[in-house]
């Protein structure tokens, strides 16, 4: 048995494919089924089995390929030891709620890649359950969705469901974001009545449901839909619309830091509702040991910016 035999069997029920495990170490599709034959023959049993959606692992199988993935990643923190952290390799993907990617994504990058050179970080952004689907059908590695407080029962019972272990990161409050010289801009707070006849800005159709949940009527409002988060703020700073967001949208924005945009709570939601977020991750794959460098920092630098 050898460390690449390992490593092509994770491989190949990461990708459900032998031909698709063979590209990625740049070899032919006859010589990585001939390893994992000799790995097969070694152990006497079959790792694998195919159905419709590809290759999956036997119940033998799944053991094997989650032990494989603990030596994988012994191997890789002893490697770390004996030659820095700055010297670990790989590749991590990560999936960020919209507002968690505006905030933070830009600050993770630029930190990660400081400290840890040679390891490829990818940042996607995505809604809630679309995250939740991509970690746990392992197109990737971690998530961070973002939910309020009263679906939190039933989203942790669907991360249960998946297998996914869950980490909170923060808890946040929800307010309105306007602009610097909109008429609301002069209160400290804001009352749903003065609500009425406003119109709000929805980045990409998402915040209905949200608001929704805050007690207000989308069905009275006016709502300006974009798909791109500046020029949402661009209509806001310009007083042609209003928001609710969480209220660490506002981290390392220019929009914010220019004064061109603030927030005002809302009676009768900012205490009631809240948004929570959360790191996710497989329960039942061990995580890398660059990647636990990768669940700390993100985990220090959300919680570290100040509400």
């Amino acid at each position: 048995m050898r460390i690449e035999q390992l490593q092509h069997i994770i491989e190949v029920n990461n990708k459900k494919s032998i031909s698709e495990a063979a590209k990625t170490f740049f070899m032919g599709q006859p010589q990585l089924s001939h390893s994992m034959k000799n790995l097969e023959d070694e152990l006497g049993y079959k790792l694998f089995r195919r159905n419709r959606g590809g290759l999956i692992p036997t119940c033998q199988g799944k053991e094997v390929v989650g032990l494989a993935r603990e030596i994988i990643n012994n191997i890789e923190e002893l490697k770390s030891l004996a030659s820095g952290e700055a010297n670990l390799t790989g590749n991590l993907s990560l999936t960020l709620a919209p507002g968690a990617f505006n905030s933070f994504a830009g600050l993770l990058i630029t930190r990660f890649n400081e400290k840890y050179p040679n390891v490829n970080l990818m940042i996607t952004e995505d809604i809630g359950i679309a995250i939740v689907d991509k970690v746990a059908m392992g197109t990737c590695l971690m998530g961070v969705p973002v939910w309020t407080s009263n679906d939190d029962d039933t989203m942790r019972k669907l991360l249960d469901s998946n297998d996914l272990a869950y980490e909170e990161i923060i808890e946040d409050d929800l307010c309105l974001v306007i602009g610097k010289r909109h008429p609301l801009a002069a209160k400290e707070s804001i009352e749903l009545a003065d609500l009425e006849g406003m119109t709000f800005v929805d980045y990409c159709g998402r915040y209905r449901n949200l608001l929704r949940n805050c007690g207000i009527d989308t069905a009275k409002r006016e709502f300006l839909i974009v798909y791109n988060r500046e020029v949402m703020k661009t209509i806001i700073a310009k007083n042609q619309g209003i928001a609710v967001f969480p209220r660490f949208f506002l981290h390392n924005d220019l929009f914010f830091e220019q004064e061109l945009l603030s927030y005002r709570a809302i009676e009768k939601i900012t205490d009631k509702v809240k948004m929570k977020m959360y790191l996710i991750y497989s329960r039942t794959e061990p995580l890398s040991h660059s990647a636990k460098q990768l669940k700390k920092m993100l985990s220090e630098i959300i919680a570290g910016n100040p509400s």
